[in-house]
């Protein structure tokens, strides 16, 4: 006792805290819409990145002379910069520019102009001194301020001696033109630089611009520059045809004030030299090498070089510049994703037996993902083993990926239709890994779709790998039409007999991997295949030896049922398997409490005598709620379940309530007609209805004590008319063509199990028929006029 207690005890402590998380969830979680729409973002997402270029995060840092951690290959063709013929080009663009010098053309007038004001000046100044205007203490200083101001005018200096000749000639006029002549001559036929012109430039040739117009010029011929500093040879050769009238002393003067005199101008301009030599740099472009793709960059443990280093630099550098347009593909994928899942969706949603359930959803987005890791895992693998035998091509083993295992998977748990949608889904998503491959597409499409076909006819595990080899062989067909319609390929080669052997192999693949992994995804989202109907069919399982036990006579209505609406639903195009089994167990709910059931009932001892109307139906109808959580218990699917559920649909109790409606107690009769209906829901299914039909026509052919043929047919279609009236099939694909081909089905049956027997004489049989006949009548379940023919002691229903 203290250990059932203990047990109940942790069981509503585990309780308690599950519903405490259950009321934390935000309700809008619950949303069914927001559960489609999050899983419809997931899957594409998932999708995306799967389907995506590889994604880089981060890269490793390599160094000259440190050692390779892993092998690196080339997964595509790039190019390397070659840094050293990239620079030997640059260096000889540099080299092959020539310096900027700027000449002003307006030098030799400035100068003119200058020597002509400062003589004049000075004249003007030493005129003054000598007219006595300033006081003979005065003069060494106006002396000294003369030769200042020359001088800074001039930007020269003067000796002593000079400046006492110029004194000497009070600052004639003729000096001042000699001076000019010769500087003008000079400057017209020479060009005077500051430097000494490097061997590049004398080469080369230099670029001249002139100063004023900025007009540039290129010259080679260099042999009139001359140095400043270089000048007086030449300045000589200029003076002697210019002073040759003129005295020595006249001569030596203006020589040596030229000489002091003389300005560059050819002045080597650096800024714009070095600005030239930049863009000549920045116009060269880099010199590249080619690594192909699979070429080994660095092997484990080598050391890496300045080569190496280059390739590594480049490889990573252009997987980072290919990160943004990996983004842009994830991007495009994903919403592809979304819209094809949105748009197929719509398109499909008709083809479900039912409304989708969140869980098939789900399921879908799951075999999708899982369709995608198996392609893309095979797309590796190829790669693997071409790289180990190089002799092997690695498209062909293509052929043996497992292509159509999601739209097997999607057939056999849900139906063909829904796998052909699937097909295509699949094979628009693997054309990213397939680089445009268009054969590759239809090579997964073709046998996608004709595995989906196939493989929902199977009615043994064993059938799936049946199916994989069918599938196999229709491979190597699409790989000839492959074959045939490139002109690259040959029927006959070694490449197309592997071709031929891989692809037979991935169908053979696909349906053990299908055979495989079905009973788990059976369990996670409680999907009921023809295979695990046929397991649920054996009459052995544990819940039917205990049926046969406890409720012997549930058991052997139920067996009667199953065979109304298995011939039924072959006529009506439902499932026959699934009718059959869902009829087997639509009671298994009156396991609990079998002595409340007529047909379990023994000795004539009825158990509702001694319980109201109201108690009664509630005991009745709650055998449904009791097998539907049984089902949940031993696993028997979704669908059983659900028709578990509704194979009474909201029917009348009609039996106790004719009955509290003769009661004595007003307040029994008061009681309204929904407290004697069973909850629902109302069969959604073809099959459901079947069940519910079938029931109502094995408990009400019980009720008749001479089942003729015409009996039995008016039994039938009275009890289906009054089930069509009563609005049970409202929800069901059942139409009126149906039901009439029921109520044929259902009469031929029942014709044979009603069919005459010789009559034997033995008292014993005699009596044992006639108590049988005095209590069959209160077996109906659904007919009230059934149940005023029986007495009020007597039936306590098979509802």
């Amino acid at each position: 006792m203290t250990s059932k207690n203990s047990k109940k005890t942790k069981r509503d402590y585990v309780y308690q805290i599950t519903l405490g998380l259950t009321k934390r969830i935000p309700h809008f979680v619950k949303d069914p819409l927001f559960q489609k729409w999050a899983i419809v973002i997931a899957l594409a997402a998932a999708l995306s990145l799967l389907l995506t270029p590889q994604l880089y995060f981060g890269y490793p840092e390599h160094k000259v002379g440190s050692i390779a951690i892993r092998d690196i290959k080339a997964d595509r063709d790039f190019l390397v910069e070659d840094r050293v013929s990239t620079e030997q080009k640059k260096l000889d663009a540099s080299r092959e520019m020539r310096s900027v010098y700027d000449f002003d053309s307006e030098l030799p007038l400035q100068m003119r102009s200058l020597v002509t004001k400062t003589f004049s000046s000075a004249a003007q100044s030493f005129s003054k001194l000598q007219s006595g205007d300033i006081p003979k203490s005065g003069i060494p200083n106006a002396l000294k301020k003369i030769k200042t101001d020359f001088e800074n005018l001039l930007e020269m200096s003067l000796s002593d001696d000079e400046f006492a000749y110029l004194q000497k000639n009070k600052f004639s006029p003729d000096l001042s033109d000699g001076i000019s002549k010769l500087l003008t001559s000079l400057y017209t036929s020479e060009l005077i630089s500051n430097v000494i012109l490097p061997k590049h430039d004398l080469e080369n040739g230099i670029t001249i611009r002139d100063i004023k117009t900025q007009q540039e010029r290129s010259e080679k011929n260099l042999k009139y520059v001359r140095y400043v500093n270089a000048i007086d040879p030449y300045l000589r050769k200029k003076a002697a045809p210019i002073l040759s009238d003129e005295r020595d002393d006249v001569k030596r003067a203006v020589l040596s004030l030229t000489k002091k005199m003389i300005r560059p101008n050819l002045t080597f301009n650096r800024n714009a030299t070095e600005r030239k030599r930049n863009e000549a740099i920045q116009d060269i472009k880099p010199m590249y090498f080619q690594v192909q793709k699979d070429e080994m960059i660095v092997r484990e443990g080598q050391k890496i070089t300045d080569n190496d280093l280059d390739k590594l630099s480049a490889y990573f550098k252009m997987t980072g510049e290919k990160q943004f347009s990996n983004i842009s593909i994830f991007s495009g994928i994903f919403f592809l994703v979304i819209t094809l899942s949105i748009s197929l969706y719509f398109i499909s949603r008709n083809w479900f037996k039912a409304e989708p359930r969140i869980s098939d959803l789900l399921f879908l987005g799951i075999v999708a993902l899982l369709q995608i890791i198996l392609v893309k895992s095979a797309i590796f693998m190829s790669h693997a083993v071409h790289r180990a035998f190089s002799f092997l091509p690695a498209e062909a083993f293509l052929y043996a990926a497992p292509y159509a295992v999601g739209a097997m998977l999607v057939g056999v748990l849900i139906n063909r239709n829904i796998a052909f949608v699937f097909s295509i889904f699949s094979s628009v998503l693997a054309a990213f890994l397939f680089d445009g491959k268009t054969s590759l597409i239809l090579y997964s499409l073709i046998g996608s779709v004709f595995a989906s076909y196939h493989i929902v006819l199977c009615k043994q595990r064993s059938s799936y790998v049946t199916v994989g080899l069918y599938l196999g062989a229709l491979n190597c067909g699409v790989i000839c039409f492959i074959v045939f319609t490139s002109p690259t390929l040959s029927l006959i080669s070694i490449e197309t007999l592997i071709g031929f052997m891989l692809g037979f192999t991935g169908g053979l693949f696909s349906g053990v991997i299908v055979a495989g992994i079905t009973p788990l995804f059976e369990a996670l989202f409680h999907y009921t295949t023809d295979i695990k109907l046929l397991e649920l069919a054996n009459l052995n399982q544990p819940i039917f030896q205990r049926m046969i036990v406890e409720a012997p006579g549930t058991y052997h209505h139920s067996i009667i049922v199953a065979s109304l609406v298995e011939a039924a639903a072959e006529a009506v195009g439902a499932n026959p398997l699934l009718a059959k089994v869902s009829a087997y167990y639509h009671d298994i709910g009156k396991i609990r409490k079998p002595e409340y059931f007529i047909e379990n009932q023994r000795n004539g001892e009825n158990k509702h005598n001694k319980l109201t109307p109201k108690m009664s139906s509630l005991i009745i109808i709650s055998h449904v709620k009791e097998g539907f959580e049984l089902a949940h218990k031993v696993k028997l699917g979704t669908q059983i379940t659900n028709i578990i559920k509704e194979h009474h649909g909201t029917s009348l109790v009609s039996y106790f309530y004719e009955k509290a409606k003769k009661d004595k107690d007003p307040s029994i009769r008061s009681l309204p007609e929904e407290d004697f209906r069973y909850p629902g829901p109302k069969p959604q299914s073809k099959e459901a209805g079947l069940v519910l039909l079938g029931d109502v026509m094995e408990a009400s052919s019980r009720t008749l004590t001479n089942p003729t043929p015409s009996r039995i047919r008016n039994l039938v279609d009275g009890r289906i008319e009054r089930v069509f009236l009563d609005g049970q099939l409202d929800e069901c694909e059942l139409t009126l063509r149906d039901l009439h081909k029921i109520a044929e089905c259902f009469t031929r049956i029942l014709n044979g199990i009603f069919h005459h027997r010789i009559d034997y004489p033995e008292p014993v049989i005699r009596g044992f028929v006639t108590h049988r006949k005095e209590n069959n009548g209160g077996i109906d379940r659904k007919s009230s006029e059934g149940n005023k023919r029986r007495s009020s002691t007597g039936p306590a229903g098979s509802q």
